[in-house]
């Protein structure tokens, strides 16, 4: 074959290897071409942790399906937008994510329905607390027989407070903040020996501003710990008949402060009287049985709001299961092939959506871990080999991993899964949560 000849044979090769025009790996999420200008048919908002950490890593690229098909690689907006009528019904989404150090952490969220998602975070960013004074408020405690065993505690939205505690029971409080605002104020008296709750007292609504101080706001401990709560649990099968459960009064976001007990039930808890002021706002009753890291049940456990009544049943849900790899405990891990690796569960189908994680226990694994979420309609995935143009591993290696798993109930979450991926469930500390938290390892071979 002549030279001539060859050319155009070369040419049309070259035209039939270029990639496919939905793959695009650049830094800035685009490939040189102008955006679309017809409305997107599928749009991710990334959770705010990738976001705030993006210089964290080398790229982090949005796959739907496996990637073979449609994938975009994420800028620091947090947003990508798919442009193609192919994009039909529900799709399970992921995000590669490579560090700059090469370790590859996945994260895949399955059967979302767009055509606009809101990835949730699974972290709670923490911040610092700001340090802006915006008042001071000054009083005595009152009623206590012990000035010794005292404390005081201011707690607002946005606010906190710094306490200078006199042994006469005077205080004085630093409110400090980013506005001002209102705090309440709560004092308790403990028990010298064992550290019990004696008695507590509260008072509301105070409102602070820059440069103000507060004096004269005495708080009585009017409230003994003389009530209590009987808690039962509502059938089902328990990881453990023994019981620990807490009881916390919540204000501005913040504990107060709580009672704890444990046993089998019934249990008792101490509590106050529902009387003013502690009346405008309900204590939260948590309550757990079994260990997460107690294989093969793990642990189950309710957060639930407690109304008027002085007895309160809990339903939990029932335990999840690994059915797939076989996995043992942290002392006895079990083997597995990573050969046609299948992840496999059993949640309970009253929950709204369950959460798989394959990570690795020795490091450092260039794919560190894997984490799926599903609704309970759904329970099983295959890891699918990651695209060689956006990761330097494409599947797990061998070696040790743990494989962490919950179900999780919200009762504000009236949509089911399609709730947690709106961007509008909002965090409710009174709103009644089930969950169920189990911990395995495997050694994949």
């Amino acid at each position: 074959m002549t030279q001539t000849r060859l050319i155009p044979l070369l040419v049309l090769l070259l035209v039939g290897c270029q990639p496919p025009t939905t793959v695009e790996p650049a830094r800035d999420g685009g490939t040189g071409q102008e955006e679309p200008t017809s409305p997107p048919t599928f749009t991710v908002h990334v959770p705010e942790i990738v976001t705030a950490t993006f210089q964290q890593y080398r790229n982090i690229d949005v796959l739907l399906g496996d990637g073979s098909r449609f994938r975009k690689r994420l800028d620091n907006s947090g947003v990508v937008r798919f442009h193609d009528p192919a994009i039909e019904g529900p799709q399970d989404v992921s995000l590669v994510m490579v560090r700059t150090t090469g370790q590859v952490e996945v994260k895949t969220y399955l059967a979302l329905n767009g055509p606009e998602v809101r990835l949730p975070n699974s972290l709670y960013l923490i911040g610092a607390l700001p340090s802006t004074t915006q008042g001071t408020i000054t009083g005595k405690v009152t009623g206590a027989s012990n000035p010794r065993a005292l404390s005081v505690t201011a707690a607002g939205n946005g606010l906190y407070g710094r306490t200078t505690l006199s042994e006469d029971g005077s205080f004085s409080i630093d409110i400090r903040g980013e506005a001002p605002g209102k705090v309440d104020l709560l004092a308790k008296e403990i028990h010298g020996t064992d550290g019990t709750i004696l008695r507590v007292g509260l008072k509301r609504d105070i409102a602070v501003s820059a440069g103000t101080t507060l004096s004269g706001q005495d708080v009585a401990l009017d409230h003994p710990m003389d009530q209590s709560l009987g808690v039962t649990v509502a059938g089902g099968e328990l990881p453990d008949t023994h019981l620990n459960a807490s009881l916390r009064y919540i204000l501005g976001g913040q504990v107060l402060f709580s009672t704890s007990g444990s046993g089998t039930q019934p249990l008792s808890l101490p509590m106050v009287a529902r009387t003013a002021p502690f009346d405008t706002f309900p204590p939260m009753l948590v309550v757990t049985s079994g260990e997460a890291v107690k294989f093969p049940g793990g642990q189950v456990q309710t957060d639930m709001p407690v109304g008027a009544s002085s007895d309160a049943q809990v339903t939990f849900l029932n335990q999840l299961s690994i059915t797939a790899p076989a996995v043992g405990p942290l002392e006895a891990p079990a083997s597995a092939s990573r050969s046609g690796l299948v992840l496999r569960w059993t949640p309970d189908a009253s929950a709204h959506l369950t959460e798989v994680e394959l990570v690795a226990m020795t490091s450092p694994l260039p794919l560190y871990g894997w984490t799926v979420v599903a609704p309970t309609s759904i329970t099983s995935f295959t890891p699918f080999t990651l695209p060689t143009d956006i990761a330097p591993v494409t599947t797990f290696p061998a070696g040790s991993y743990r494989v962490w798993a919950t179900t999780t109930w919200r009762a504000n979450a009236t949509s089911g899964y399609t709730s947690f991926f709106t961007g509008s469930l909002p965090y409710d500390p009174y709103e009644e949560t089930r969950t169920t938290r189990l911990l395995a390892c495997v050694e994949l071979q």
